[in-house]
């Protein structure tokens, strides 16, 4: 009997295998409907979401990440069979994507709930620092870079003209106690700017490294660049003031001659927009003021229009070329805008140039630049006059121009970010062989 009771008790797979079946036979109903639920929400969201895209018009310019964005491609053969039509159509998608905005932050809340301490290569670091991240770039650009900024160097110093090369870090190149103990982007930029360094003195010329200068007052616990930004703040710009003094051919004034004024508390730069983090903080931009720097006349070649806006603007036109006048080289309408940062001289433009309306004896100092040197224009006003060329938007011979305005001291100030990520210096070198 016992005997009996066990064999009774014996588990077969067959039957639990019929046991499993029957119960999902019984539970067909109701499975059958989510699965059919699941997918019509499926195809509805790719539906909906396709129709958005092709009906909602494009958008060229993105106030947020503060970046134009993608065009649909040309349909060519050209490009059909260079693959460069897949590339490009990708990048249109991505950038036009309905609610782009919006799901950049759902993807940052997913990578940091995961444990990881970054989002579309930016770095969510100490003290609620946003740094982009930097791996080993294509030192080809480097090399153009330097090699066209030493043969204009060259030329330039032999016309009578001095030349300062100053060059700064990038915000991972300077804060290197606040990004993740793990990522080894140290190593990078070490290794960057040992070349850096031989290039400079292969091209026969010497340069200022403002990264090592902004770094040492970094570790003293100084902020320097912006947490938000991949610029150095008002402050960090006063440090390179400082530092590039002697080699221009002016003594720095001390701090205390200047007055910040906080004219904004809630700036979210490039590297918060690019990083999907929409729960930062906005954070403070200064003017450092001192007196007299009303008596300015900013001139902005202008030719679209892009300042036509701002409070103050006048329109001048002078031998074919449109300018943007104002009495300021500060433009505080963008305070109210995204791109805050460009309170500072308005941008960046090929031409700018800055010039004391009461003093008609001072010198004029060329600079060379990227956007770091728009916040040092408040700084280098004091002593110069000043004319600021973006090599990205123009394309004239830098050398004849030297000559019609009469210069005698020529500043090249760019970040590493911009060395290494294009080759605009190339245009340097336009004319050089004609001298």
């Amino acid at each position: 009997m016992a005997n009996d009771t066990n064999k009774s008790k014996i588990i077969t797979a067959d039957g639990e295998a019929k046991k499993y079946f029957d119960l999902q036979m019984s539970l067909k109903g109701s499975s059958r409907f989510a699965n059919i639920l699941l997918t019509f929400l499926t195809m509805g969201f790719v539906f909906v979401f396709a129709a958005l895209f092709w009906i909602l018009p494009d958008r060229d310019f993105s106030p947020e990440e503060n970046r134009s964005l993608a065009k649909a491609p040309e349909m060519t053969v050209e490009n059909l069979f260079s693959g460069n039509l897949t590339e490009e159509f990708s990048d249109y998608m991505a950038d036009q994507f309905p609610a782009r905005g919006f799901f950049v932050g759902v993807k940052a809340v997913g990578e940091l709930a995961q444990g990881k301490q970054e989002n579309n290569d930016v770095f969510v670091a100490k003290d609620n620092y946003l740094i982009a991240r930097v791996d080993y770039p294509d030192e080809k650009n480097l090399q153009k870079n330097i090699s066209a900024a030493g043969r204009f160097i060259a030329a330039a110093e032999d016309s009578g003209i001095n030349c300062t090369a100053a060059f700064a870090g990038r915000k991972a190149d300077v804060c290197y106690d606040k990004l993740p103990a793990v990522y080894n982007g140290k190593y990078y930029s070490d290794r960057i700017w040992g070349i850096l360094d031989d290039m400079c003195k292969a091209s026969g010329f010497d340069f200022v490294n403002l990264r090592d200068v902004l770094r040492t007052h970094e570790a003293d616990g100084e902020e320097i660049y912006y947490r938000t930004d991949h610029h150095w703040n008002s402050y960090g710009a006063y440090i390179a003031y400082t530092a590039i003094g002697d080699s221009v051919g002016y003594k720095p004034l001390p701090l205390t001659d200047f007055e910040k004024e906080k004219v904004t508390d809630s700036f979210l730069g490039t590297t918060w927009s690019a990083s999907g983090i929409k729960w930062q903080e906005g954070e403070e931009i200064d003017f450092y003021r001192w007196e007299g720097d009303g008596d300015f006349t900013m001139r902005v070649l202008d030719p679209s229009g892009q300042l036509s806006d701002c409070e103050g603007q006048r329109t001048v036109e002078e031998d074919g070329d449109v300018y943007s006048v104002f009495d300021s080289y500060y433009i505080r309408d963008f305070l109210d805008k995204k791109d805050k940062y460009a309170s500072f001289i308005g941008g960046n433009f090929g031409y700018t140039e800055i010039y004391n309306n009461t003093d008609g004896q001072r010198e004029t100092l060329l600079i060379l630049k990227d956007s770091f040197a728009n916040s040092m224009v408040q700084f280098l006003a004091r002593d110069y006059d000043l004319i600021m060329i973006d090599l990205r938007y123009y394309k004239a011979n830098i050398t004849r121009l030297c000559e019609e305005k009469d210069i005698k001291n020529v500043l090249l100030l760019y970040n590493m970010e911009t060395l290494t990520e294009s080759s605009d210096l190339v245009i340097l070198n336009t004319g050089l062989m004609n001298k």
